[in-house]
């Protein structure tokens, strides 16, 4: 499962792409902020049990936010964020909301662990793990979603299933931590992992991530970026022959 590291390594990819003139260290704090808050679900499961993975990793919360910031920003005569924070703010907003759906939410659902991404509406943890290929014999195939017809002699409603990855309710399933590594009172001496990278691509992403925002920031320090920045001077015309 990708860890904080890794969340927060492609959210910095997504700002990076998405920020424009907004980028600085102010706003990646934010953006990288806002994504690692998703994880804080974990102190959540010590009072709630099991909800690691769906007090925060829920589309509730983005969903939320995204209809205040539309309604306030597209829709009020006035706006309250860009009168605070400008038109700059607002970019920020959008960015940090995007990277919460796509690196926060996103990478938990499309790995084995998943999440809830509809709690506490629906109980339901959900891992998209499957493939898509092109076989020459099979034709094109896909195992996202995968739909069981009923066993032959069973009724309709006794057989038959669609897998798309459920996991169990939180009842049923949990994701443990290093803040709740077993369900119930730990046991003495209980093994705490921290993850940073279980795979060769989450090490690829959070280490490109970290890469592109040092050059990016580096860039944006230099000379040459911060002399385009400055306004120039209206040309003016130069003196010709005939003006003697």
């Amino acid at each position: 499962m990708p860890s904080t590291v890794v969340h927060v390594g492609f959210a910095l990819l997504l700002a990076a792409a998405l920020l424009g003139t907004a980028y600085d260290r102010r706003a990646l704090l934010v953006v990288a902020g806002a994504v690692a808050f998703l994880d804080l679900d974990a102190f959540v499961a010590l009072v709630v049990p099991n909800t690691h993975r769906a007090a925060f990793h829920t589309l509730l919360l983005p969903l939320s936010v995204g209809t205040y910031l539309y309604a306030d920003t597209r829709l009020a005569e006035r706006s309250t964020v860009r009168e605070r924070w400008g038109d700059r703010g607002v970019r920020v907003a959008w960015t940090a909301l995007v990277a919460v759906v796509v690196s926060g939410l996103g990478l938990d659902l499309f790995t084995g662990s998943g999440a809830n991404p509809f709690y506490p509406l629906f109980d339901q943890f959900y891992a998209f793990t499957g493939s898509v290929e092109w076989s020459s014999t099979k034709g094109f195939v896909q195992t996202f979603v995968e739909v069981r017809p009923p066993e032959p002699g069973t009724t309709v409603d006794g057989g038959g299933s669609v897998d798309v990855g459920q996991k169990g309710s939180t009842e049923q399933y949990r994701v443990g931590t290093a803040v709740d590594p077993t369900e119930g009172p730990e046991p003495s001496g209980v093994e705490r992992i921290v993850p940073v990278v279980y795979a060769g691509w989450q090490t690829t992403l959070t280490v490109t991530g970290l890469a592109v925002t040092a050059l990016k920031l580096r860039w944006a320090d230099s000379p040459l970026t911060l002399e385009s920045k400055e306004p120039r001077a209206p040309a003016t015309e130069s003196p010709t022959d005939d003006d003697d």
